[in-house]
């Protein structure tokens, strides 16, 4: 579970522009309509199919599920049996309770890694490409697809979004460094919807 809020916060990381300016670059333009479909949004609910295959593993987990965020920086994510698990990301405190086991953890991230600095870039038009990280975009009909290869020595090696000209995310492959593979499929998204307190509880 750590590793997919790592994966959500990398992602967000993306919008800062503090790179050279790129214009006319896909991939440029796919973080731009990324960020336009995130800022016409002040909650959203969507559910999901995660497969996990795991290095050590022949077989595929599979679980479905459902994701909720509401501005300016709550996350949630629930797994439903039988690999049930639960997770909460309200700025930079992380909760995450596994129901089988009857265990809650709770950590607490480093002030710059809190939801709501990274979702203050979302309010500005991206004009440059992120430093240290290769992105690589491609446009097909209404659909974008953006290739993420991050910088330096960390878990994650590659990300792969599918999402819509809206900026709706359609799939998520997160591949790690130790060969470990997930993809998220999200289904049946609800924007703007008036999602409440009790739509993010952990317990």
């Amino acid at each position: 579970m750590k590793n997919t809020t790592i994966v959500l916060l990398l992602i967000i990381s993306l919008f800062s522009p503090i790179a050279a300016h790129a214009a006319g670059n896909p991939a440029l333009e796919g973080l731009e309509t990324l960020r336009r479909g995130f800022a016409e949004v002040s909650d959203f609910t969507a559910e999901i199919t995660q497969e996990k295959q795991l290095s050590l593993m022949k077989q595929k987990m599979v679980s479905k599920g459902v994701v909720r965020f509401k501005k300016p920086g709550i996350f949630f994510m629930e797994l439903y049996p039988p690999h049930a698990s639960r997770l909460r990301l309200q700025n930079n405190s992380l909760t995450v309770r596994l129901p089988k086991e009857g265990v809650t953890d709770r950590i607490t991230l480093p002030p710059e890694e809190g939801l709501e600095r990274w979702f203050a870039y979302l309010a500005r038009p991206v004009t440059a490409l992120p430093e240290g990280v290769d992105v690589r975009g491609e446009r097909q009909g209404d659909l974008w697809s953006l290739r993420i290869l991050p910088g330096g020595k960390g878990g994650v090696k590659e990300l792969r979004l599918v999402f819509d000209r809206e900026g709706r995310i359609r799939r998520l492959a997160i591949e790690e460094r130790n060969s470990d593979r997930t993809v998220i499929r999200f289904h049946n998204m609800r924007r703007n919807v008036g999602l409440t307190e009790r739509d993010f509880q952990v317990e």
